[in-house]
C-alpha cells in the first residue's frame, strides 16, 4: 500500500492480518521485506503494519531523513492516518533505534515493545567513523557495494546462500541517498539508556545467539535495565533473527502480543 502523509512524505507499507496492531520497523539497510515470514505466517494472530522506512524500498523519492526523529515522525503520522491510538512496536536493529525515538516522543502510543538485535547506547567514535565511510561508499559506488560490505556481519555463519542472496537483493534495491541518510541519522542518535528504567509496558528483548553487532551480553544488559522485561536468545541466528530463525522470533512476538492482550482485558 502507498500513502502520502500530511508532511508530504510518501510511504509504502504492508498491512496484513487482523487483531492487535503491531508495527514492524525493519533493520538497516533492508526494507519491510525483512518481515516477509511474519507477514504471511502471523496474519491470523495480529494485524501487522510494516512500512518501508523513508528512503528504503518503495519509500524512496522523499527528502532525506536528517535524524531518527524524522523516521519516528513518519511512523506517528502513519498511525494517525490508520486511526491507531496504540500499537505494539517491534523494532529490529535500526528499527529498535527508531523505537527509542518513539518512546521519547509518544510513549502513550505504545502498548508493548519488542527490541530485537539492537542497543540503547549511542555509537562510539569508531562506529561513527565507519558509518561516515559507508555513507561515502554507497554514494560513490552504489547500494550493492555497501550491501556486499555489511552483509557478512548481518547473519550467522551458517546462513544459507539463498538467504544471503535474498538480503543482498533487498539491500541493493534501496536508493543510495536513503542508505546514506540513515547512516548519518544513526550516527547522530542520542544515548537511550536512561529510557530503559522508565519503560512500563510489556517488553521483550530478542537477540540472535551469534549476533556480532549487538551481542547477547549487551542485549542482556538492556533487558536487565527494563523492569519485568523478557529476554530471548535465538540459537543459530545472527543480527537478523526475524528472517534467519523466523519460527523462534515469531514465538517471542506472539507471546508478547498475548501478554498485551491479557493486560488490556483486565
Amino acid at each position: 500500500m502507498q500513502i502520502t502523509l500530511p508532511s508530504g512524505v510518501r510511504l509504502r507499507y504492508d498491512d496484513e492480518g487482523t487483531g492487535r496492531p503491531v508495527i514492524l520497523l525493519h533493520a538497516f539497510p533492508l526494507s519491510a521485506a525483512l518481515w516477509r515470514v511474519q507477514l504471511t505466517s502471523l496474519r491470523d494472530r495480529m494485524r501487522m503494519i510494516a512500512p518501508d522506512l523513508r528512503g528504503f524500498g518503495g519509500s524512496g523519492g522523499n527528502p532525506p531523513a536528517q535524524s531518527l526523529d524524522d523516521y519516528a515522525s513518519d511512523v506517528l503520522e502513519l498511525l494517525d492516518a490508520l486511526g491507531l491510538d496504540q500499537v505494539v512496536l517491534a523494532g529490529l536493529s535500526m528499527g529498535g533505534y527508531i523505537a527509542f525515538a518513539l518512546l521519547r516522543r509518544a510513549p502513550e502510543r505504545i502498548s508493548g515493545l519488542l527490541l530485537a538485535d539492537t542497543r540503547a547506547t549511542a555509537d562510539s567514535d569508531e562506529v561513527r567513523a565507519t558509518r561516515a565511510a559507508n555513507a561515502e561508499l554507497v554514494l560513490r559506488e552504489g547500494s550493492a557495494a555497501l550491501a556486499e560490505r555489511v552483509l557478512p556481519n548481518l547473519v550467522a555463519p551458517q546462513a544459507s546462500e539463498a538467504l544471503r542472496a535474498e538480503l543482498l537483493q533487498i539491500a541493493s534495491a534501496n536508493p543510495p541517498e536513503g542508505i546514506a541518510a540513515a547512516l548519518h541519522a544513526m550516527a547522530k542518535r542520542p544515548d537511550s539508556t536512561s529510557l530503559l528504567a522508565n519503560i512500563r509496558v510489556p517488553t521483550t528483548v530478542v537477540v540472535g545467539a551469534e549476533d556480532v553487532l549487538t551481542p547477547p551480553a549487551e542485549a542482556r544488559t538492556m533487558h536487565e535495565a527494563i523492569p519485568e522485561s523478557r529476554f530471548v536468545v535465538i540459537p543459530a541466528a545472527g543480527h537478523l533473527s526475524a528472517i534467519e530463525r523466523p519460527a523462534e522470533f515469531n514465538l517471542a512476538l506472539v507471546e508478547l502480543v498475548m501478554k498485551v492482550d491479557a493486560l488490556q482485558q483486565q
